[in-house]
């Protein structure tokens, strides 16, 4: 092709040639061609460039080999696009040791004969052909030396720029600010976690690991209603309990099974509806403030039903409690009985009569791949009664750090509202209750139902007693620490202290609020879940050993506490 300036690698019109001084203390001539242009032969002879003029004689640029006298070196060919403009401020300076260095002054290519040549031929006089392109940008081709050794395209020395040492400046101030903010936010959460209100509205959660209202801090407390906040006494059912219960009937599926084809999810939902219920709590007696919303499952027909214990705060008297039924009837309703550690409990209706109970059934029958339906108030009330379906992902799931569940695993939606609500099989018999997720935008369908037989156990305790039956405390609230939290603050994970009970087992220690129990009965303790199972193997009046990171003094702490019973 013939030679445009635009096809030239700096893709601009030709800048003021570099001058060197010349043996004669003279400014260095432009190197100008004869009149007579070079013609190329024609496209069947070799191409063979002039010899330039002799009296062009500059000093001899340094170069990484001599090539032989009239010996012409080979350049591969290669075509540069003529979209890619070359960027000479870019190949002017190499990264090299952590810094940009100005590579050395500027020379001249040498031609093919080892002369040097001008870097911008006149128009003309070196037509490139076709199937050649020496002037290929540095990173497609550098046949003379590495960057950091001599750039033969570099332009001459751009002017020294004005120093950036204010700005620089002014990004690490920026930095510092950011920097001291984030540690005051982690350092923050870290001393407060659970002693601020939780933020309890199961209908609009972020995206957290578990849609549990309080955001995944709490759930964890090891005292029940002796630290929990007083809103309303009055939804404090406690003397509702009813100790000759016969417990909770767990069916096996129908006979007729694997025949009866009426069996599906229409037929689960009509049987089940009448008996879910929507959960409104409030924190305030005048009921003006909803502050979580929830579904539940009644249990028989005076009014007892089930639900999850984070949907009434973990609390007896946390919140003023509304319960509307299927048929839209409104009752006030209070806490018999709850269990953080299994995220239940048993509420119970005021004057209500006729209810239609849940036939429940018995999760051990469950297979994996058995379809099944949740039915409750996703979004809250305004949904009430929606049907979501899936099928059993896994069983015997350990899913949540704060909690001694095994649950039951599926990819039926459960969303925020459908706590407390029922998972059914086909037959309508309920086989879980439905507690939480993995809720976030690279997670889908992991939804967490605690089955019956879970369920059995703790209901028939909290409806017998009020509490569940066995239970012991070390009479701390605290929040767990995780490892990311831990190394920030340069402590160790465990149960952060909020509040100790002066009455309970430590109320005799030194432990206090902003220490981190590291360790239980010699078992290290990490979060709520580890602690749990500790204590799930003592009774009422053992002794254990409680180890702790005294935030006083920076050291570990050894004590004995007697362990008290869980009421």
């Amino acid at each position: 092709m013939d030679y445009k300036p635009e096809n030239d690698f700096y893709g601009n019109a030709p800048q003021k040639p570099f001058t060197e001084k010349n043996d004669y203390s003279q400014p260095a001539q432009r190197y100008v061609p004869q009149q007579q242009a070079f013609t190329p032969q024609p496209s069947n002879q070799p191409f063979e460039p002039p010899v330039p003029p002799q009296d062009f004689n500059p000093e001899k640029p340094l170069m990484p080999k001599e090539p032989q006298q009239n010996q012409p070196v080979e350049i591969p060919a290669v075509e540069m696009p003529q979209s890619e403009q070359f960027n000479p401020v870019q190949h002017t300076a190499v990264y090299q040791n952590g810094a940009f260095v100005t590579p050395e002054p500027p020379r001249f290519p040498q031609n093919a004969y080892g002369q040097p040549q001008p870097p911008y031929p006149p128009q003309g006089y070196y037509p490139q052909p076709v199937q050649q392109n020496i002037y290929a940008r540095p990173e497609q081709q550098n046949v003379y030396a590495q960057p950091e050794q001599q750039n033969v395209y570099a332009q001459p020395k751009p002017p020294k720029q004005k120093s950036n040492k204010g700005l620089i400046a002014v990004i690490i101030v920026l930095s510092v600010l950011l920097a001291g903010s984030l540690a005051g936010i982690l350092v923050y959460v870290l001393h407060n976690g659970s002693q601020h209100t939780a933020k309890n509205d199961d209908s609009v959660n972020g995206f957290h690991e578990f849609t549990l209202p309080d955001n995944g801090n709490g759930g964890g407390f090891f005292q029940q209603e002796t630290t929990a906040p007083v809103v309303n006494d009055q939804s404090d059912y406690s003397d509702k309990i009813i100790p000759d219960y016969s417990g909770m009937k767990l069916e096996k599926k129908p006979s007729d099974a694997e025949k009866n084809t009426e069996y599906g999810s229409e037929y689960a939902f009509k049987s089940v509806s009448e008996s879910v219920v929507g959960i409104m709590a409030y924190s305030d007696k005048d009921k003006t403030q909803l502050k979580s919303q929830g579904s539940g499952i009644i249990i028989s027909q005076g009014g007892y039903l089930i639900t999850n214990a984070h949907v009434i705060g973990n609390s007896k008297t946390a919140y003023a409690i509304s319960v509307i039924t299927s048929d839209g009837k409104e009752y006030n309703a209070g806490v018999v009985g709850f269990d953080s550690r299994t995220d239940l409990a048993v509420l119970k209706m005021d004057d209500a009569e006729n209810l239609k109970p849940a036939t429940f059934g018995d999760s051990s029958d469950l297979t994996l791949g058995e379809d099944v339906i949740i039915v409750g108030n996703p979004g809250g009330i305004s949904y009430q009664n929606s049907m979501t379906k899936g099928v059993v992902s896994a069983l015997d799931r350990d899913a949540s750090n704060k909690s001694i569940v095994k649950f039951i695993q599926t990819d039926a939606a459960i969303n925020p509202g459908n706590s407390g609500g029922p998972a059914v099989n086909m037959y309508g018999q309920v086989i879980g209750v439905a507690s939480s997720k993995i809720a976030g935008v690279v997670y889908e369908g992991m939804g967490f139902c605690i089955p019956t037989a879970t369920v059995k156990e703790i209901v028939d305790s909290l409806v017998k007693n009020g509490y569940v039956e066995g239970r012991v405390k070390i009479g701390i609230v605290g929040t767990a620490v995780d490892l990311e939290t831990a190394t920030y603050n340069n402590v160790p994970q465990g149960i952060y202290v909020d509040q100790v009970d002066k009455d309970g087992p430590c109320g005799g220690t030194k432990l206090a609020e902003g220490d981190i129990v590291t360790a239980l009965d010699g078992e290290t303790i990490t979060n709520f879940s580890e602690i749990y199972n500790v204590l799930e193997k003592h009774k009422d009046g053992d002794k254990v050993t409680l180890k702790y990171y005294q935030a006083s003094t920076g050291k570990e702490v050894e004590e004995e506490i007697t362990l008290a019973a869980d009421k």
